[in-house]
């Protein structure tokens, strides 16, 4: 432990300035996003499947820019790239918060889920496992925090300026903080860090490859292990908080309930987070990457047979403890298996998979839903891929 608080202190600037990106990821990630979905449904004349299709466009969009742009950041200074994508998420918040025409949902979903979403916990995520390699569990953990705490504190906040300003002002306020307060905060924090932090530089190996075109990690028998797993979590993660609302409602528990018991899937994500990081510097991610889907399957069987609302919070917590472990667990896999030369471009591909999932999961739910199936025979069919995938990670780990 004092090993741990000492790797806390002499590297606080990083870990804080990776903290920041994730934590503000959250104005491009569903859940928050969620919040605006009945404004939108409202003021815009939309059904589940419209509003939903519309999201599932710009996210597959997003999915698929995205391995051009985050491999940028394995060549570009390290302040430039975030420079672009901070500016690149204020953009997409004003736009957002101008639009008159119910077909313009479809770029601003774009740009709030390519900058946010998708560039911004990049951004982070790299720059830990290509600054760290001895820590690079703890160091992912503790940046990955931030998601738990955006979850944590962030859906509060914005329903409660939704409620009495409007989602309009909310899209503003949020523009506003990225550019007067975070944008300088990430700069000065990254004053001082070294070299090969702020210039990457990819080496004129056989690697060089993938970096040019990720595509070609397709490939690869490694990525057809390893993408199953990151490809459900994106998926059922976006299903779950996209329909959150309506699944309480479908169990008579008070929206107070849902938005309240966020708190629990949030500290369970930090936890899990941090605690993984000192197992995967001790025993490596390619032992771990097994267990990750384990809790995530309990959690959706609570979902899909418990009636009372305290299955709510505690199926959240176990959501949240395949979330949190399984991001450091599988970003630290990446550094193992393909080293950090070209950790953008891997980590960019993986992501669009994830990017591209979250596309497929409410747009999934909502033609189940909307074609009358209960939100208990949803999860069930959840139940049965997510075993599925299990047996196959445990078949097939022994070769990364």
């Amino acid at each position: 432990m004092q090993g741990f608080w000492r790797f806390l202190y002499k590297n606080w600037s990083l870990l804080f300035f990776g903290l920041l990106l994730t934590f503000f990821s959250s104005f491009g990630q569903t859940f928050l996003i969620s919040l605006y979905i009945p404004s939108l449904e409202q003021f815009f004349s939309l059904s589940n499947t419209e509003i939903s299709s519309m999201y599932a466009t710009a996210t597959m969009a997003s999915a698929f820019t995205l391995p051009w742009l985050g491999k940028l950041v394995d060549t570009l200074p390290l302040r430039r790239f975030v420079l672009l994508v901070i500016l690149g998420l204020v953009v997409a918040c004003l736009g957002f918060s101008f639009i008159q025409l119910s077909l313009l949902l479809i770029p601003a979903f774009y740009g709030l889920r390519l900058f946010g979403q998708g560039l911004m916990s990049h951004t982070a995520i790299t720059t830990m496992a290509r600054a760290f390699e001895a820590d690079r569990g703890k160091a992912i953990g503790i940046s990955t925090t931030g998601h738990s705490m955006g979850e944590a504190i962030l859906p509060f906040l914005i329903s409660l300026v939704i409620l009495n300003a409007g989602w309009r002002t909310a899209l503003r306020i949020e523009a506003l903080l990225l550019f007067v307060l975070v944008l300088p905060l990430l700069l000065i924090l990254l004053r001082g860090q070294s070299k090969p932090v702020l210039y990457p530089r990819v080496d004129e190996s056989s690697k060089q490859g993938t970096s040019r075109n990720p595509l070609l990690l397709f490939k690869d028998r490694k990525f057809w292990i390893i993408g199953p797993t990151v490809f459900i979590l994106g998926f059922m993660n976006t299903a779950v908080f996209f329909y959150q609302l309506k699944f309480g409602a479908s169990r008579g528990w008070a929206p107070e309930w849902m938005a309240g018991s966020l708190a629990f899937f949030a500290l369970g994500g930090a936890l899990s987070m941090v605690i993984a990081g000192p197992f995967v510097d001790r025993l490596s991610a390619k032992r771990l990457f097994p267990l990750v889907l384990f809790p995530y399957l309990i959690g959706v069987l609570l979902l899909a047979l418990g009636q009372s609302r305290l299955i709510y919070p505690l199926a959240l917590v176990c959501l949240a403890v395949s979330n949190g472990a399984g991001s450091t667990i599988k970003n630290a896999l990446f550094a193992e298996v393909y080293g950090t030369e070209i950790i953008g471009a891997v980590r960019s591909m993986f992501t669009t998979i994830m990017v591209f999932s979250t596309a497929l999961g409410p747009l999934s739910f909502g033609l189940l839903l909307d074609a009358g199936w209960s939100f208990g025979q949803v999860f069930l069919l959840s139940a049965a891929v997510l075993l599925a995938i299990i047996i196959w990670s445990w078949l097939r780990y022994k070769r990364l």
